[in-house]
């Protein structure tokens, strides 16, 4: 049964998919304190969908590779969120 996710939020697989990593990295991300779920369950954790974009910014700026394929940049971000 899908989960509710309220707005401004994401899914883990959203939140994945819109930082260009698995769900294993982003289970990484969260232990290490990178992310922080802001509800669901834990099987079902979301995330609010500013901490992504924080996040999102905080990799592309630490890389150097803001406009890497594989990692959207922040203004396709935006048109990604609009589209999940």
């Amino acid at each position: 049964m899908p989960q509710h996710v309220p707005p401004g939020h994401l899914d883990a697989e959203q939140t994945a998919t819109l930082l260009g990593i698995t769900r294993g990295n982003l289970r990484i991300l969260v232990h290490r304190g990178h992310l922080t779920a802001s509800g669901g369950t834990d099987r079902h954790p979301h995330y609010r969908l500013e901490d992504v974009k924080a996040l999102h910014r905080e990799r592309a700026a630490r890389s150097g590779h803001a406009d890497k394929p594989e990692r959207p940049s922040a203004s396709s971000l935006d048109a990604q969120v609009s589209t999940v």
